[in-house]
């Protein structure tokens, strides 16, 4: 009881520090650019679909504003002394209704095992269905035997879903075994691959379900419906009046526009208030900033952490002959040729374009971000870069054109020609990426030189962008983003692992990027990582470094840091929504209250003081 008198007082605190708040009934208005391609949260995996999914459909746990796991659809849970068996008793009275608000049926523990069934089908190509296939016991095996045969080769043999790790004992009740004690199973829930899903929905749409051709192929049961869906013109989330939390729920109606141009567009339709938040550049912060009148609309983002920021080389160029995908492949497989890039980048001046001020503050020198994992006083980013040769924050020139210098010995020999075209591409939505790509384009050509390397920038589709660039290895040179699911460091490996659509690390042909098993090295190095025990922390975390560490100290990648900074104009408190620097929790609109003015950047520090002394105050 005493902690609920404390977040109810803290929230009370939050809320008067940032000025009254509108009437319960308010509608949020924003616009947006980019269009889902899916509404099938069981399968996606891009951030523009999970902001969809996290508000219309409710999982066995959330996080609090403070980061805590807390209680959603299940009430509680037990984990067995074994610990190998965690148990959900959910609540009762939760229930699915349609795009109508109309009842369909109550939420059941079958609804979870439906779901995972869906998941490890491989036929229907779940972006995150490895979440289940490395944790749950037997879920591997029953996903292989799904796979359909390739030309000439016998078909799996069958293996039944009752073999995997995920049971109905009663009809609230779903128990998930894993295959070894895993700490951190709590923090996977809140993610969209541990959703539940009706099997008899399901059965009825078939391969309609989820498909964003409407609102009518998906049930509801989290906060919001999904009350109107046309495509490239308007969302419309309206409060779930059915939902079990439904008195948590402030913010009746979230309505998003769509404009192409939204980024441009949101800023002067903010200020005349036919939006609730906007967009603003850093050329656009600092105007209003020096303006009295428009000061006080804006105020900092917010820094969670949760996305990673990194460039990536394309080891599998699928881009047009003109871009010279031949001449690119031998260069990429050149350590020295990577090494000019890494070395060479000036991260301070790239970050600058979104952040003028402080721009080192969004960079970091790992992979991981920082506060994912911290064991006994240690934060795993640390590990991280005690083992690995970390590019300085401005070019290293030194390093830069010594490995410039080998790398154009080594690729004329290697029959490459002179200057190497990188293809580097970006999402027109984004108002500043274009910005970065001509600063990282001038700055390394600059450097390296133009007889070396010619950047070419081209602007890639605002919707679809992932499919049609990075998925299909559309690009040589990419700034590429992964957001943490879970509390893990082996989490942030999914954007190497064999197989990823990231930049096609498999298809190397550098030949001491493989061990004496003809097996890339990094490759071995997860592996071994995969099977120290989560019951051996340091060992576990230590491994893992020595794997990111190895994809740096070998320039596969450049770790960048945050894209999140500067300045935003919203009527919302960021410090009432759930928070947490992995999963769904940041794109939930539950808890939230629309302001009757903007949050000013004094309100901002008011309520992130308040919101660090509750932190404090609970220990975290």
């Amino acid at each position: 009881m005493k902690k609920i008198v404390s977040l109810l007082l803290c929230l009370a605190l939050l809320i008067g520090m940032t000025g009254a708040v509108a009437e319960d009934g308010a509608t949020y208005t924003t616009l947006y650019s980019g269009e889902v391609t899916s509404l099938n949260y069981l399968t996606t995996g891009t951030t523009n679909e999970f902001s969809v999914a996290a508000n219309i459909i409710d999982t066995l746990v959330e996080r609090d504003a403070y980061g805590n796991i807390v209680p959603c659809l299940a009430e509680s849970w037990e984990q067995s002394e074994d610990g190998l068996t965690w148990t959900f008793h959910l609540r009762k009275g939760a229930t699915w209704v349609d795009q109508n608000g109309a009842y369909y049926a109550g939420v059941t523990a079958d609804d979870f095992v439906t779901a995972a069934q869906y998941v490890l089908d491989a036929k229907n190509d779940a972006s995150n269905a490895w979440i289940l296939t490395d944790y749950l016991e037997g879920a591997e095996a029953y996903y292989e035997s799904t796979e359909l045969p390739g030309e000439g080769e016998a078909a799996p043999d069958p293996v039944d879903f009752e073999t995997v790790g995920v049971k109905a004992l009663d009809e609230y009740t779903i128990a998930y075994t894993t295959m070894e004690p895993i700490p951190f199973f709590l923090s996977m829930l809140d993610y969209s691959c541990y959703m539940p899903v009706n099997a008899k929905f399901l059965e009825e749409k078939g391969d309609q379900f989820g498909l964003a051709t409407g609102n009518d192929t998906l049930l509801f049961c989290g906060p919001y419906i999904l009350s109107e869906f046309k495509p490239q013109e308007c969302r419309v989330f309206t409060k779930n009046a059915s939902n079990w939390d439904a008195e948590h729920v402030y913010i009746t109606t979230i309505k998003e526009l769509y404009n192409k141009e939204a980024s441009t567009l949101s800023p002067e339709m903010y200020l005349r208030g036919e939006v609730d938040a906007a967009d603003i550049t850093p050329t656009i912060a600092a105007e209003w900033l020096a303006d009295p009148e428009k000061a006080d609309l804006i105020h900092p983002v917010r820094q969670i952490g949760q996305y990673s920021y990194f460039f990536c080389f394309n080891f599998d160029p699928k881009f047009d002959a003109a871009y010279e995908p031949d001449n690119w492949k031998i260069a990429v497989n050149n350590e020295n040729f990577r090494k000019s890039l890494y070395f060479g980048l000036d991260r301070l001046k790239a970050k600058t374009v979104i952040e003028p001020d402080n721009p080192s503050d969004l960079i970091w020198d790992s992979l991981t971000p920082a506060s994912i994992v911290v064991y006994n006083g240690t934060d795993y980013a640390d590990m991280v870069k005690a083992l690995a040769e970390i590019p300085d924050l401005t070019a290293n020139t030194e390093k830069a054109l010594a490995a410039r210098d080998a790398a154009k010995k080594e690729l004329t020999e290697a029959g490459a020609t002179f200057p190497v075209k990188i293809l580097m591409s970006y999402n027109p939505s984004s108002s500043t990426w274009a910005e970065e790509c001509q600063v990282v384009e001038q700055q390394l050509e600059g450097l390296l030189g133009k007889d070396y390397i010619d950047i070419v920038i081209e602007a890639g589709p605002s919707s679809g962008f992932l499919k049609a660039i990075r998925r299909s290895g559309n690009y040589a040179f990419l700034k590429c983003n992964w957001g943490l699911d879970y509390d893990d460091p082996e989490n942030m490996t999914s954007p190497f692992k064999d197989g990823n659509n990231y930049n096609f690390f498999k298809f190397a042909t550098q030949a001491d990027l493989f061990d004496e098993d003809g097996t890339l090295t990094y490759f071995n190095l997860l592996n071994a990582a995969g099977k120290a025990s989560t019951t051996d922390p340091e060992a576990r975390y230590q491994a893992y470094a020595a794997a990111e560490a190895y994809l740096l100290n070998h320039a596969v990648a450049i770790p960048f840091g945050s894209d999140t900074a500067g300045y935003t104009a919203s009527r919302l408190n960021p410090f009432e929504a759930q928070f947490a620097p992995t999963g769904l929790a940041t794109c939930r609109f539950k808890g939230q209250h629309l302001l009757e003015k903007p949050m000013s950047t004094d309100e901002y520090y008011d309520a992130y003081d308040a919101w660090l002394e509750e932190l404090t105050a609970q220990g975290k």
